[in-house]
């Protein structure tokens, strides 16, 4: 059985379709396995490096190679792709997926900073919705010079994975005399050839944990509460109906749920634009109905009430605070995406921001910032 703790100052190993299908090194508590590469590769030994990992007892994680750049759609779609390879090939939910960003074979690091951040938060981004860890891999120099790590850590806290070789060669342990200090480093790679397996040799900084994801359905639940209890809207959306039977809920096909839309229920946690309620029942589409008592209803005040407080959450790469509420005023500051900012009202489409500006009101488009309910 794979561990589910490991203690920092432990040593670990990388490996792709360059090693051994068995994966069993000396003194290894954790293994990460490359699993896709871009969104047509896939690690042809992955699910058997993965199989002998956890059969050594060793903490299994998984890595893609980035082919995204600073791509955000591509990011998208090459973390999606990691991520259904890993639950295919058994990396437990909960397991750290790194993202592994260096130049070369298809991936280019001098785009520019901002842009290579943007793609490489929304690949973690796509890797935590899943149910994973996000971790990003690069070397020490791109870490510091080819994007911000800060505000990568400010996301997802300790998340790094960082190269750094005190020589070229063989290294049996780690020298932390050499360690590369930056903040939110969680695994240093140390060594291409760990004790002259030709192996990467890490190291961990911190603890590492893998969270626990029982397949009872009071722990899905719990996984699935979180995820949904608060989701995001576009400021116009009034309110939203939320599937809370943990079997899930049916479609019917009128208000007096004596047919249904199809055999297939909707997902626990599915999120659905409700436009009335009639009979008990809510309607989510033309035709649509949700049994009121499979779902709970959040409402949006900012649809109804131009004066009213909330939270966003910045949900496009590139948005700024603007000096008016309009198409054309001048941007202010840059807002990170996913970071979350209070709002007092609206002024139509834009939302405006608490904090002033110089002492004037500063505004976000509400296509870019969504509604927390």
């Amino acid at each position: 059985m794979s561990s589910s703790t490991v203690s920092k100052r432990s040593y670990g190993v990388d490996v792709a379709s360059y090693q051994s299908a068995s994966v069993n090194y000396m003194g290894a508590k954790f293994a990460f396995v490359k699993v896709t590469e871009g969104t047509e590769y896939v690690n042809p030994k992955a699910e058997a490096q993965i199989k002998s990992a956890k059969a050594h007892g060793l903490m299994i994680m998984g890595y893609f190679y980035a082919n995204h750049s600073a791509s955000v759609s591509k990011a998208r779609a090459e973390a999606k792709y990691a991520v259904a390879k890993a639950e295919a090939f058994g990396i437990p939910k909960g397991s750290y997926l790194a993202d592994d960003f260096e130049h070369g074979s298809g991936n280019n690091v001098n785009g520019s900073i901002s842009g290579n951040t943007d793609a490489i938060l929304a690949a973690m981004q796509v890797i935590k919705e899943a149910g994973y860890k996000p971790m990003v891999y690069s070397g020490a120099y791109v870490l510091h010079n080819r994007v911000s790590a800060s505000r990568i850590v400010k996301s997802y806290g300790t998340c790094l994975w960082v190269a750094s070789y005190k020589v070229s060669g063989r290294q049996d342990y780690a020298d932390f005399n050499y360690f590369p200090s930056m903040d939110g480093v969680a695994i240093w790679q140390f060594t291409d050839n760990y004790k002259g397996y030709n192996v990467d040799g890490n190291i961990s900084v911190v603890d590492l944990k893998v969270s626990s994801h029982s397949s009872s359905s009071k722990s899905t639940n719990k996984v699935l509460e979180s995820l949904s209890q608060h989701p995001v809207v576009k400021w116009n959306i009034g309110a939203v109906a939320v599937v809370a039977n943990s079997k899930g809920a049916y479609v019917y096909t009128s208000s007096k749920l004596d047919k249904r839309e199809s055999s297939k229920l909707k997902p626990c946690g599915s999120v659905w634009q409700v436009f009335g309620f009639e009979n008990g029942a809510v309607k989510v589409g033309k035709n649509q109905y949700f049994d009121g008592r499979a779902v709970y209803v959040k409402g949006n005040p900012i649809a109804y009430n131009d004066r009213k407080h909330a939270v966003a959450k910045i949900v496009l790469p590139h948005t700024h605070a603007l000096d008016a509420p309009k198409a054309d005023a001048g941007k202010v500051y840059g807002l990170e995406l996913n970071s979350k900012v209070e709002i007092q009202g609206r002024a139509g489409r834009f939302l405006k921001i608490k904090e002033l500006h110089k002492g004037k009101q500063v505004y976000v488009t509400g296509n870019r910032a969504y509604i927390v309910l």
